[in-house]
């Protein structure tokens, strides 16, 4: 399997959240937008990449710390909110 980049998990993150919305609205089971946000904040939360032109550089923590801190957001809107369908 391919090395998850920066780029890469954000087209996931994108590619998820659409999905989840496509088949909410499908099956009315709003429940399933939620679920996306937390399991691609769980993705950012125990997997964190930082954008390629701060790898190497004195900015590679703060940036992995900030996808931390985005992956735990997107835990907290999906336990948080209700998307009703």
């Amino acid at each position: 399997m391919e090395k998850l980049s920066f780029d890469k998990l954000v087209v996931v993150g994108i590619v998820l959240i659409v999905a989840a919305n496509g088949l909410a609205f499908l099956f009315h089971a709003g429940i399933l937008v939620n679920l996306a946000w937390i399991v691609y904040g769980t993705l950012a939360l125990l997997h964190p990449v930082c954008p390629a032109r701060w790898q190497n550089s004195d900015r590679e923590k703060n940036a992995i710390l900030g996808v931390r801190i985005a992956g735990i957001l997107c835990i907290a809107i999906g336990l948080l909110t209700r998307f009703v369908v």
